[in-house]
């Protein structure tokens, strides 16, 4: 509870260093790897950042103009396609006793009207993120400075990796060391394979949707698959943005009845891809979270600790179902759940002393 209050208090100041160690976390077996192939630490964090801003400078180069072109395009038709699309609504609109709303001022009345006090709380997770990435109670300066800090304090992190886990290691009691090893080594394995294959997924649903559009002949279809591959990491909600998005374009971008169909196969193919192959290969089965339970855990991290909570929320859910399953399993295994006579054969197979009755 301690520890919970200290995260909460400093919750704007940990962001940027659990963003640091999220980094240092995903790339250190490749720095690893490096290491033994004979290749010093430092050199081999610095050749996998140059990789990575390698990677990420030739995607500015090949793919941000052509997305800034096309949103470009598309908000400047925006105004013209959604006038027409009301003329057309209009009528229908007008014979149920709906007056349409011509004006921002009216829409947002509108919208305001009917809001919702249940998906406000549902979406609160959603507008902490947002608070925090518009600014919220941190500055713009503070928001440069936290952007400035992570990749520095990442490439930090990296070079100590392994010395700062050896350190704990022995800071743990002996007569402990044994079993707390063995449930961080479970822990590590999990998260790693959890959030390598998460990244993973997001990256090939990204290429998958991105590509799909893109055939299909879809405005912002680059853009619609990047987004759907980010946002993929919340259940159910990377999904419904790529089709909602795709759906939308295909209306305003005049793609017509063929193109929304094409969007609706596109998208459930994708979804199957996904659910049946990508996702338990890459992640894996015993390893992934429930939906509802990774929802549960981003509403309340979100609602109580902000952006960090929902950055933490994933983690400490995969965490907490290793603590769970192994106290399950020792349930199980107690003379609570047991029988006695099983009690007495587990214990006979364990090689305890029984005691013999007479």
């Amino acid at each position: 509870v301690a520890l919970g209050y200290v995260v909460w208090l400093l919750r704007d100041v940990l962001t940027p260093i659990f963003l640091a160690v999220t980094i240092a976390y995903i790339l250190d077996p490749v720095v690893d790897r490096l290491e033994r192939w004979k290749l010093p630490r430092p050199l081999g964090i610095a050749v996998v950042l140059l990789v990575a801003l390698g990677a990420v400078a030739l995607f500015l180069l090949l793919v941000l103009p052509d997305v800034i072109s096309d949103v470009a395009a598309v908000v400047r038709e925006l105004p013209s396609k959604a006038q027409a699309l009301l003329a057309k609504a209009e009528p229908w609109l007008l014979e149920r006793g709906i007056p349409p709303p011509h004006t921002s001022d009216e829409w947002i009345s509108k919208l305001q009207g009917q809001a919702n006090t249940a998906a406000s709380s549902l979406l609160a997770p959603a507008g902490n993120v947002l608070k925090w990435a518009i600014g919220g109670t941190m500055s713009v300066i503070g928001a440069v400075i936290a952007a400035l800090i992570v990749p520095i304090l990442a490439i930090y992190l990296l070079n100590d990796f392994d010395r700062m886990t050896a350190g704990i290691r022995e800071l743990i009691p002996i007569r402990y060391r044994d079993k707390v090893v063995s449930y961080a080594g479970e822990i590590d394995a999990m998260l790693s394979q959890f959030m390598r294959g998460q990244l993973t997924v997001m990256a090939i649903l990204a290429v998958l949707y991105g590509g799909a559009y893109t055939l299909l002949g879809v405005r912002l279809a680059i853009p619609i698959g990047i987004a759907a591959g980010i946002l993929n990491f919340i259940p159910y909600l990377g999904s419904a943005f790529a089709l909602v998005a795709g759906l939308l374009m295909s209306l305003i971008g005049g793609g017509g009845l063929t193109q929304m169909i094409g969007v609706v196969i596109a998208y459930a193919v994708v979804q199957t891809l996904e659910g049946f192959v990508i996702t338990p290969r890459i992640v894996g089965e015993s390893v992934g979270l429930r939906e509802v339970w990774v929802l549960l855990a981003l509403f309340v991290g979100g609602e109580i600790f902000g952006f960090l909570g929902v950055l933490l929320a994933v983690p400490v859910a995969a965490v907490l179902k290793i603590f769970i399953g192994r106290a399950i399993q020792h349930y199980k295994e107690s003379g609570l759940f047991l029988t006695p006579a099983e009690s007495v054969g587990m214990l006979a197979a364990e090689g305890a002393q029984v005691p013999i009755a007479r």
